[in-house]
């Protein structure tokens, strides 16, 4: 059966759906509950109709929550994520994450000048420095190879953009700020699936993601 690569290239739902179905059985039980929630939520982004790039975008993110969330979360939501990416990074032997950020170069560009997914730019006076620091951190993280690093800068900013989507900040489908969801979301159409699929194939792992939320097994049905 065809198996998708770590060397590199886009991966689809196919792809993930059938080597789940090849491996499930064999995976621990909440790594097994915590890929089949994130490949369904990776099917239901790649079904959205052309141009619905919030919806999918949002479907993603929710897809990247089920790959890292836990539980027992201790840590903020970009210290957890940072972690998370670490993890990952560390698994990707091919270095297929970093390779496909080079890929994405110029939408990762575009992400980085636009001030309105800069969480700090909503704060209020004297935005600019950070501003900058973070643009040049980029681009410095990139010439350098260091993966976890633009990984963390773009999911920041992602998340900002994250934030105004499911807070009710922006419209759907709005004539403003197109790029930067038509971007992002083929940012993490690229960056998801890769995720889930090294988690996959590093399943004896599955400590070191935590117990997923709301598993079937916590609170009084599950005892």
């Amino acid at each position: 059966m065809h198996t998708p690569s770590e060397a590199g290239g886009d991966v689809s739902h196919r792809e993930l759906q059938l080597l789940f179905k090849q491996r499930a059985e064999s995976f621990p039980d909440l790594l097994r509950l915590r890929m089949r929630r994130a490949i369904s939520w990776i099917d239901r982004a790649e079904r959205c109709e052309d141009g619905d790039n919030d919806s999918r975008f949002i479907f993603l993110w929710i897809a990247l929550n089920a790959a890292y969330a836990t539980a027992d979360q201790v840590s903020t939501e970009m210290g957890l994520v940072r972690g998370f990416l670490d993890l990952i990074v560390d698994l990707d032997q091919e270095e297929a994450l970093f390779a496909q950020l080079r890929e994405n170069y110029a939408a990762i560009q575009l992400l980085i000048d636009n001030q309105y997914i800069f969480n700090h730019y909503w704060d209020g006076a004297n935005w600019k420095p950070a501003f900058e620091r973070d643009k040049q951190n980029t681009l410095r993280a990139l010439n350098e190879g260091a993966t976890a690093e633009v990984l963390e800068i773009v999911l920041r900013r992602l998340y900002t953009l994250r934030n105004q989507l499911l807070h009710g900040g922006s419209t759907w489908k709005g004539s403003k700020n197109r790029r930067q969801v038509e971007d992002g979301a083929a940012m993490l159409g690229s960056l998801v699936p890769r995720f889930v699929l090294l988690m996959m194939n590093h399943p004896h792992l599955h400590q070191q993601w935590g117990t997923p939320p709301y598993h079937p097994y916590q609170g009084a049905a599950g005892r």
